[in-house]
């Protein structure tokens, strides 16, 4: 009978313990899954602000590096008909001294002959006389001049079939400085380069237009 309870005794302890084991088990069971899980939530945090941080940026607006210039150019287009808009050009700069009029009886008596449009992009602001200058024209830049030269020379860069931006460029670099002085015509380039004037380019009667275009005093 001691040997039969002993057993049971013994029993009962195997019992209990293999109990004790199972819940053990199962509690470390329990926080294994529940680390996984806060694991798996934290992750899928980590994803979801990196996704919204993503999205973000990508939505966000660029960040402007832009220089005037480069602003310039970037709103700068090349002519459909580059001749046709110097022409406009050239007959709205003769407009500030006279009359529609006054400009188509200048080219009937050839009074004003040899309107020429000169794409100058790329080519050195002083015509190469300013001595220690660098600085070229911009892309889309055009020169148009006529006879006689006292009529006028238009330097001007593209902005759309409507609008330009003119420079102020001498028609003459007479002055002995270009050639002499670098730091004053360094300063002349930048003054008529950094601050162009905007033209709204208006459009001739087809006449007057086809007259620019012919007139030639050979």
């Amino acid at each position: 009978m001691k040997k039969i309870g002993l057993s049971l005794t013994v029993l009962g302890l195997s019992v209990g313990l293999a109990a004790c084991g199972n819940t053990n088990n199962q509690s470390q069971s329990s926080q294994s899954e529940s680390a996984t899980k806060t694991t798996d939530s934290q992750a899928s945090s980590k994803a979801s602000h990196s996704s919204r941080q993503a999205t973000s940026t990508a939505n966000a607006p660029a960040a402007s590096s832009a220089t005037p210039n480069s602003q310039s150019a970037a709103t700068s287009q090349a002519p459909q008909d580059a001749t046709t808009l110097g022409y406009r050009v050239f007959y709205t700069y003769l407009l500030q001294n006279g009359s529609p009029a006054d400009i188509q009886t200048a080219l009937e008596q050839h009074q004003l002959a040899n309107i020429d449009v000169t794409d100058v992009s790329g080519k050195n602001v002083t015509s190469n006389y300013g001595k220690g200058v660098t600085d070229v024209f911009p892309a889309h830049t055009y020169t148009v001049s006529g006879t006689p030269l006292a009529a006028g020379t238009v330097t001007y860069q593209v902005i759309d079939e409507n609008t330009v931006r003119v420079f102020a460029v001498p028609s003459h670099f007479q002055d002995q400085r270009w050639g002499t002085d670098r730091a004053w015509a360094q300063a002349q380039a930048d003054a008529y380069m950094h601050h162009p004037t905007i033209m709204k380019v208006q459009t001739p009667s087809a006449q007057l237009l086809d007259l620019m275009k012919t007139t030639r005093d050979f």
